[in-house]
């Protein structure tokens, strides 16, 4: 056999979950979703064979830019 032939099956979209996996994932809606694909600095997406799929790695980055730290200069109650 060739190498080829012994390597595992993946898929070419290893490394995407579709939209409604992501919503059931993130626990929030489908429409959530497409809300937060369609804002300025959206969610990156895929658009492939008519569904809609999500890049994990793409969104974990989207969302660590999303994290919100508290001001250096404020203080506490």
């Amino acid at each position: 056999m060739t190498a080829v032939a012994d390597a595992p099956a993946t898929s070419i979209l290893d490394g995407y979950i579709t939209e409604v996996d992501f919503a059931v994932e993130a626990k929030i809606s489908s429409r959530t979703v497409a809300r937060y694909r369609s804002q300025p600095d959206g969610l990156p997406y895929l658009e492939f064979g008519g569904r809609i799929y999500i890049p994990i790695d793409g969104a974990r980055e989207w969302l660590k830019a999303k994290v919100k730290h508290p001001s250096a200069g404020r203080r506490a109650a």
